[in-house]
């Protein structure tokens, strides 16, 4: 398996020895930070239950000791271990320094005599006593039994030279700083293949057991087939049903295709197939891949379907049927949330300019700067910044379907006559352009406020008011409209129990708060219907059942009762109310939050109350 790296992994290595091993290790390990993350445990290892808890903590790929702790962990864990050994040249070393302070040196080495002792007796002109021992207690004994020797030098491992420490006795460390480097180059390089290897068992593991694609093999003469997991499942192999593979498995052709289709289990698949060579012969990997129908096309309609009951929507439905045919714009007023993007979509799909797209610009949101680069779009380095390659403007983007210019009231003057001269000339010039373009798209306006008022105000240019104001249509509010609040409420509830996935349904809901929605009078008209029911829906996620709902609505719209106790149609009583609002705001100095509060409104509630009385 290749391995490529799109970033160096460092393996991680546990490192067992006692304090001179230790200390020697740590003054190489610095050189090997880039490749490797150690862990050094200063121990002799007596058991697998003392060192488990680093194992767990650290998860090492590889273990790095020596001598006898080393024979020990290899025989006891599953993890490679990789011993530091001493070379020839290590002993050379020991027993040159040995022989400095010492004609007398015991050396206790593992698991077996060196060969160069008896050369470098007679080249040193010392006594060597060696010793052999494959346990850390033997290494122990046989340092008790040689100790008692006058003027003695010891050569061993870290253990050896820690007892001689601890009885001032001279002793040499058999390995070196060189065998240490080599051993920790080993230890990475076991790692990364022992990682490699485990990568690939984990992926060799995924693809027979977990990937849902059905995968086999067979070899040339279809005697040797291994399917995975995905493949007895959905090809129904468990069954011992294989018939339908036969034209892959025992293929006649001379050339197997690497790419076709087939009809399994009365499935139809598209396959590929892959030839790896394992010892000169060739064996066929097949992948397949369910083939999924063509959907049907089916045109989209509006996200918000429009329902009614009263005669006055259906008043404005035959408008729109009535207005769309033609090219000409339409104009729609309405108060905030009575749906006018809603009725414009509905124009948009009665139109000749149904095929095309709905672009919508909401007209206060966009600088007076930036507004001819929106409308009309730009070239190339039209101006600094100017997105690289240019950018369609929304007239275009709109071009053959319907543009929605929303709150249109909003537009400054000079805006209105940049806007004027596109629906005069029905061309427009993107900007940095020397070109004109024409337009074929259908203009539909909007606004909440009388557009009539606003040019005798100076607020609005007169021309582009009769230029949009071809057809007009007036969308009354949802409090001149009760009967709408049923179907609208249950058109809405059914999208929200959706979502929150609700455990009531939407009749058992309206049954308990429909007269208290319909007494209210909506200053916010639909969309804010459309908000006291998503309250609803949220605060009774929690309830087993409906009986405290009229408290909950109570507590999350305090707005709707206080009207329903005011709402008798007539005047006096109207009257009643702002004069409630008066006297709270004069006894608590025009303090908006503590009126509030004392009427038990909200404070949109109390602001739309001012408003009606020029205080707001």
């Amino acid at each position: 398996m290749n391995k490529v790296n799109t970033k160096s992994q460092a393996v991680r290595i546990l490192i067992f020895g006692h304090k001179e091993f230790s200390q020697l290790m740590t003054s190489v390990l610095p050189e090997f930070g880039g490749q490797a993350k150690f862990k050094l445990f200063d121990a002799i290892v007596g058991s697998v239950a003392e060192i488990d808890e680093h194992i767990n903590n650290f998860l090492p790929d590889v273990i790095v000791s020596a001598g006898s702790n080393a024979a020990y962990l290899r025989s006891a864990l599953d993890l490679p271990v990789v011993s530091l050994d001493c070379s020839a040249t290590d002993i050379i070393s020991a027993l040159q320094r040995a022989a400095q302070v010492s004609r007398k040196i015991v050396m206790i080495n593992f698991a077996e005599a060196s060969p160069v002792v008896p050369v470098l007796e007679a080249a040193l002109n010392v006594t060597v006593q060696e010793e052999i021992y494959t346990t850390a207690e033997q290494a122990r004994e046989l340092f008790q039994l040689t100790r008692q020797q006058p003027n003695i030098a010891f050569v061993g491992a870290s253990l050896v030279c820690g007892l001689a420490t601890q009885h001032g006795i001279p002793s040499f460390l058999l390995y070196s700083a060189d065998s240490c480097r080599k051993t920790i180059s080993t230890a990475i390089q076991i790692a990364n293949e022992q990682l490699v290897t485990n990568q690939g068992v984990a992926l060799t593991n995924w693809l027979l057991k977990q990937s849902k694609t059905p995968i086999f093999m067979t070899d040339e003469d279809g005697q040797s087939i291994i399917f995975n997991q995905a493949a007895r499942r959905d090809l129904g192999v468990d069954n011992g049903n294989c018939s339908d593979l036969e034209s892959l498995i025992h293929s006649e052709e001379i050339t197997r295709p690497t790419d076709g289709e087939c009809r399994i289990q009365g499935i139809d698949w598209w396959f590929h197939q892959d030839c790896v060579m394992t010892q000169g012969k060739p064996l066929y990997i097949y992948q397949l891949y369910r083939k999924k129908p063509k959907p049907k096309k089916v045109k989209v309609s509006s996200r918000h379907k429009l329902v009614f009951e009263s005669s006055a929507i259906q008043k404005v439905v035959q408008q729109v049927k009535a207005f769309s045919s033609s090219p000409s714009n339409v104009l729609i007023y309405g108060e905030s949330g009575t749906g006018k993007e809603l009725i414009a979509r509905s124009v948009h799909e009665a139109s000749p300019f149904s095929e095309g797209h709905f672009v919508a610009l909401n007209c206060s949101s966009i600088p007076t700067e930036l507004f001819e680069g929106e409308l009309f779009g730009h070239r190339d380095g039209a101006y600094t910044g100017a997105k690289r390659g240019g950018r369609k403007g929304l007239i275009e983007e709109a071009q053959y379907g319907v543009l929605f210019l929303d709150e249109i009231s909003e537009l400054a003057l000079d805006q209105q006559s940049k806007l004027l001269r596109f629906l005069q000339e029905r061309h427009y010039r993107p900007l940095g352009s020397n070109e004109e373009k024409p337009a074929y798209l259908k203009v539909v306006a909007a606004s909440n406020k009388e557009l009539k008022q606003l040019v005798v105000e100076g607020k609005f240019r007169e021309d582009l008011f009769f230029r949009l104001n071809v057809f007009n249509i007036h969308i009354p509010p949802l409090r001149d409209r009760p009967e709408d609040i049923s179907s609208i409420a249950e058109q809405k509830l059914l999208r929200l129990i959706t979502s929150y996935q609700s455990q009531f349904t939407v009749n058992e809901i309206l049954t308990e708060i429909l007269d208290d929605l319909v007494s209210y009078a909506w200053p916010g008209n639909v969309r804010e219907l459309e908000n006291v029911l998503e309250r609803v829906i949220a605060s009774i996620q929690m309830a087993e059942d409906l009986s405290k709902i009229k408290q909950i609505l109570r507590d999350i719209s305090p707005e709707l009762f206080l009207v329903t106790v005011f709402k008798t149609g007539q005047a006096l009583v109207r009257k009643k109310e702002l004069e409630l609002v008066l006297n709270a705001m004069h006894r608590f100095q025009g303090d908006k939050q503590q009126v509030a509060d004392y009427l038990g409104l909200s404070q949109t509630t109390l602001w739309r109350r001012l408003k009606h009385i020029n205080l707001k």
